[in-house]
C-alpha cells in the first residue's frame, strides 16, 4: 500500500459542494464552519484503511465552505472521507458510496468505514423518447426494487436488482401502467443493529475465574430496513440494487427502458430529518439531470413545495405530497398540471363500503369526482404501509407478529373484514366472496376521476399473511409472490379490464371538475346521481347503493357511463334514465357476474337494473 504520499493542493472552487473532478486533479468543496479543522482522508481502492490524511487550510474558506483542489488525485484510483473536528463524515453529495455493496451484508463490522467514491460512468442515452404523460391518462405501479422480483424462481438471473426490474418492464406495460413509483434506490443503511436488553444488576450472571460454564458473549441482534426510508445517502444509487458492479448505470438502463416503452419514472424520496432546502432542490435536480426522472413522491414534513415548483429547472417534472395545497401552485400550472395530493384520503371511504365497515355512499360519491385544475389526485386502496388488498378481505386482525414486536406496530385500524375465516381456507363460498369484494375495490379504483395507483402484488392477489407493516420483511412476506393461482390469474385479467375501460373512456378521467350542471346544453349534466329513482339529488342518498352517470359529450366521446354501486346486504333497483332518440343501454360488467366483463355488451330492456348485495356494475349508453 502506498503510504505518505504528497499532493499539492490550493484554494478550490466553492461552485459545486461534494467532489468533482478537474483537468489534473480533483475539487473537494463540503459545508465547514472557518473555525473548524477539516481533513480530507484519502484511501486506496478495495482498502478500508486510510492511507493519507490532507489537513485543508482555514484559508481556503468562504462564509461557511471550505475547498481545495488535490492535483495529482486520480480518483479512479482512491476514494475519500471528510473529516470535521476529529469526526469521519461520509460526503452527502457523494456519487457512490463503497461498503454496501452486498445487500444485508452482517459480516461487514459496524465500525467499518463507508468510502465515498468519485464515479462517474459514461451513459449514452441512445433511442430515448421524451415522455410527456398527461395527468389524465396517468396509471401508477409502486414497487419495491428489491421486493418486486426477488419472489421469482432462483434458477432467474438478476432478482432483486435494476436489471431483474428492467426485465419485467413488459409486465407492468400490459397491465396499463403509464408510471412506475419506486420505493427508495438512494443509498441507505438496511441493517438495524438492536443490543440485547441487560437484566437489572443484582441478577446478572457475574462469571468467575474457573467457572467450568462461562457467560456467553452477547450477541448483536438485528432486524432489516427493507423499505428503505430514514436518512440516506441521496446522490448515490444504492449499490446493493444492481446485478453488477456498476449501479449507476443499471438504474439509468432501466429508466432509459421505462421510457423506450412510454412509461415515465416516479422517485419516492424520503427526507426524514431538518434538511437545508437548497439540499431538496439540489438533490431533485440532480436526479432530473444525471436519471432523467420524471417525478419525485417526497416523504417528511419540512418540503419547500413552492419552491420547487417555482425552480424553472424542474418545470415539467411531477411533484407528489401528502402537504401540498391548490394555494401553493401559481396559475399558470394549469396548462400543464402536475402537482400531486399524494393521501389515504380516498382509501378509508373505499375501503369502509367495501367491507361494510361503517361506509358512506356520500363520501364515496365525493371521492369519486374529485378533481382540480390545479392540482391532481393520487387514490389508492393500498400502500406499502397497511394490508395488501387480498389481506384486506382475509384477515379481521393484523398479523405482525414476524416483526418481533408483540404486534404492537403497523395501523390498528384497517377496515378490514375476513369474510368468515381468518386467514387463507379452502372454503369456495368464501373466496367467492372475498374476490368480489376485491373486484369491488378496483372498480372504484379505476373510475374514480383521480390518478389511480396500484401497490405491487395487489393485481393477482398478493398476501402478507396478515402483516400489516412489512417494513422489516426481506421474504416472502415482503416479496411479490409470482406463483399465481387460477383465481389470482383471473384477476389479473379483471384489473386489465379495467385498466383498458378506463383508457377508452376519458370521461371517466377528465381533468377540469365535474359541475353537475348542463353547461354544454346537451340535454343531460356533465354528473349526475340516481338510485331508486332517477335525477336525485346529492343531499338524499346515503342508503348502500348509487348510479353515477357521467356525460360522454363532455369530453368529446359517443357514449355514456353509467356506474351503479350496491354495498347493501340486499339487491337494489337502480333507475337507468330514458336516452333520446335511439340510443340503447348496455350491460358491460357486473362483479357479480361469474364472467365479470361481458364478452359483447349486452342490451338492457328495463329502465333500470337489478344490482345484487356488494357488487358494482358498469352499463354504457350509445
Amino acid at each position: 500500500m502506498i503510504k505518505n504520499m504528497k499532493f499539492k493542493m490550493k484554494k478550490g472552487d466553492f461552485s459545486h459542494l461534494g467532489a468533482v473532478r478537474g483537468k489534473t486533479g480533483m475539487n473537494f468543496c463540503m459545508v465547514c464552519r472557518k473555525e473548524s479543522d477539516f481533513d480530507i482522508l484519502i484511501y486506496e481502492r478495495n482498502h478500508t484503511e486510510c492511507m493519507e490524511e490532507i489537513s485543508v487550510p482555514k484559508e481556503f474558506s468562504k462564509g461557511n465552505l471550505r475547498a481545495v483542489q488535490i492535483e495529482g488525485l486520480d480518483p479512479a484510483e482512491y476514494d475519500y472521507n471528510f473529516r470535521i473536528d476529529g469526526e469521519t463524515i461520509t460526503d452527502p453529495y457523494a456519487r457512490r458510496i463503497v461498503g454496501r455493496e452486498k445487500w444485508a451484508d452482517t459480516g461487514r463490522s459496524q465500525e467499518q468505514t463507508l468510502r465515498c467514491r468519485y464515479e462517474k460512468n459514461r451513459f449514452l442515452w441512445r433511442g430515448e423518447c421524451e415522455v410527456d404523460i398527461p395527468r389524465k391518462d396517468m396509471v401508477i405501479y409502486k414497487l419495491h426494487v428489491r421486493g418486486f422480483t426477488k419472489g421469482l424462481p432462483e434458477r432467474i438471473k438478476d432478482r432483486g436488482t435494476f436489471r431483474g426490474l428492467t426485465k419485467k418492464l413488459s409486465y407492468l406495460q400490459s397491465l396499463g401502467v403509464t408510471s412506475i413509483e419506486l420505493m427508495p434506490v438512494y443509498e441507505f443503511e438496511e441493517i438495524i443493529y438492536r443490543e440485547a436488553k441487560e437484566l437489572p444488576e443484582y441478577t446478572r450472571w457475574k462469571s468467575k475465574k474457573g467457572d467450568k460454564i462461562q457467560k456467553p458473549k452477547k450477541k448483536l441482534s438485528y432486524k432489516i430496513n427493507y423499505w428503505g426510508y430514514g436518512e440516506g445517502m441521496y446522490f448515490a444509487p444504492k449499490a446493493s440494487y444492481a446485478a453488477g458492479e456498476m449501479p449507476d448505470a443499471e438504474l439509468k438502463e432501466c429508466i432509459l427502458s421505462m421510457h423506450k416503452r412510454g412509461m415515465e419514472c416516479i422517485l419516492e424520496m424520503d427526507f426524514p430529518k431538518p434538511m437545508p432546502k437548497e439540499m431538496i432542490l439540489e438533490v431533485l435536480k440532480y436526479w432530473v439531470q444525471e436519471y432523467h426522472v420524471d417525478g419525485f413522491h417526497l416523504q417528511g414534513d419540512d418540503i419547500p413545495i413552492e419552491l420547487l415548483l417555482e425552480n424553472p429547472y424542474l418545470g415539467r417534472v411531477k411533484i407528489f405530497y401528502k402537504g401540498i395545497t391548490e394555494e401553493m401552485i401559481p396559475d399558470v400550472e394549469k396548462e400543464y398540471p402536475r402537482a400531486f395530493l399524494y393521501t389515504d384520503e380516498f382509501l378509508y371511504p373505499s375501503r369502509k363500503l367495501a367491507s361494510g365497515v361503517n361506509g358512506s355512499v356520500r363520501e364515496l360519491a365525493d371521492q369519486m369526482r374529485k378533481q382540480n385544475a390545479k392540482l391532481g389526485y393520487v387514490n389508492y386502496f393500498a400502500d406499502n404501509n397497511g394490508f395488501t388488498l387480498r389481506d384486506l378481505f382475509s384477515y379481521g386482525q393484523k398479523h405482525n407478529e414476524a416483526n418481533e414486536e408483540n404486534n404492537m406496530d403497523g395501523p390498528v385500524w384497517n377496515c378490514s373484514i375476513n369474510c368468515g375465516v381468518e386467514g387463507e381456507t379452502t372454503s369456495r363460498n368464501v373466496q367467492k366472496i372475498r374476490i368480489r369484494r376485491m373486484k369491488n375495490m378496483a372498480a372504484m379504483l379505476f373510475l374514480a376521476q383521480g390518478v389511480p395507483m396500484l401497490m405491487s402484488g395487489d393485481e393477482d392477489c398478493n398476501s402478507q399473511k396478515g402483516n400489516n407493516n412489512a417494513y422489516c420483511q426481506d421474504n416472502e412476506i415482503g416479496w411479490k409472490d409470482w406463483n399465481s393461482t387460477g383465481q389470482a390469474k383471473e384477476f389479473l385479467k379483471y384489473i386489465k379490464k379495467l385498466a383498458a375501460f378506463r383508457k377508452e373512456h376519458e370521461i371517466l378521467r377528465m381533468e377540469q371538475p365535474m359541475q353537475l350542471a348542463d353547461t354544454k346544453s346537451c340535454g343531460c349534466p356533465d354528473l349526475s346521481y340516481h338510485e331508486e329513482a332517477a335525477w336525485i339529488t346529492p343531499g338524499i342518498f346515503d342508503r348502500g347503493s348509487l348510479g353515477i352517470l357521467y356525460c360522454g359529450r363532455y369530453a368529446g366521446e359517443k357514449e355514456d357511463v353509467y356506474i351503479g354501486f350496491n354495498f347493501s346486504d340486499l339487491h337494489k333497483k337502480l333507475a337507468i334514465p330514458a336516452k333520446p332518440g335511439k340510443r340503447k343501454w348496455y350491460l358491460c360488467m357486473d362483479t357479480a357476474l361469474k364472467q365479470t366483463f361481458l364478452a359483447e355488451p349486452e342490451e338492457l330492456k328495463e329502465t333500470s337494473y337489478i344490482l345484487e348485495a356488494q357488487s358494482v356494475c358498469i352499463i354504457i349508453g350509445k
